[in-house]
């Protein structure tokens, strides 16, 4: 599957079986529940490492990068550290021609920050779309199917701790935005996709 490539239509019940949800989040995890119903359960409970996982799991590789580097991007401010400018620009730049090259640009990017930060491990989750996770001239090693989708998750949940005043507002926003952009109501130029489409849950529910 190619990080371009949408996932296949999922139940709540399978995205939740990509990543490890709490016995918390579990509890909450009834049948037939829809996708978006699951995340409002688990923000409505403050459960941030679960709808962020859940999240991460429920979007295609390459939204998922996507979701990682507007968060990264909210939560840098104007004037970034270097490290962090150049890791979230990686990432931005394979989102843009996501070729080998580009790829194992972000795979540097992320070791130069210790994989410890919001735009670290948006430029990790983009490395770990695809192709391998050995050197180049070494046997090829695939990354599992999941690790972008954790990368992706891992720097959301950085990027709403990253001096915000309000974490758990910030991280209700973040979350909401993955949700849109699973949806189709969010589009990197930032307007909306579908007229139709309802207004976004995050402005909805505060």
């Amino acid at each position: 599957m190619s990080s371009s490539t949408p996932r296949p239509r999922a139940s709540t019940e399978e995205i939740a079986a990509r990543f490890e949800p709490s016995a918390e989040a579990t509890a909450l995890l009834t049948p037939g529940i829809a996708a978006s119903d699951f995340v409002t359960a688990l923000v409505e409970k403050e459960l941030w490492s679960d709808a962020a996982g859940f999240v991460g799991q429920w979007l295609a590789r390459r939204d998922a990068v996507t979701w990682a580097c507007l968060a990264s991007r909210k939560a840098l401010g104007e004037t970034p550290p270097p490290k962090e400018r150049a890791a979230l620009e990686a990432a931005e730049k394979w989102l843009a021609a996501p070729d080998e090259p580009s790829r194992r640009a972000c795979e540097a990017a992320a070791e130069a920050l210790g994989y410890r930060s919001a735009p670290a491990m948006a430029a990790a989750a983009a490395f770990w779309s695809g192709g391998s996770l050995s050197l180049p001239d070494l046997p090829k090693v695939a990354p599992p199917e999941n690790l972008t989708g954790k990368g992706a998750a891992g720097s959301v949940l950085m990027a709403g701790a990253a001096g915000a005043p309000d974490v758990a507002g910030r991280l209700r926003e973040l979350i909401w935005l993955g949700v849109d952009i699973a949806d189709g109501r969010h589009r990197p130029d930032g307007r909306e996709a579908r007229a139709s489409a309802p207004p976004a849950r995050g402005a909805r529910e505060g």
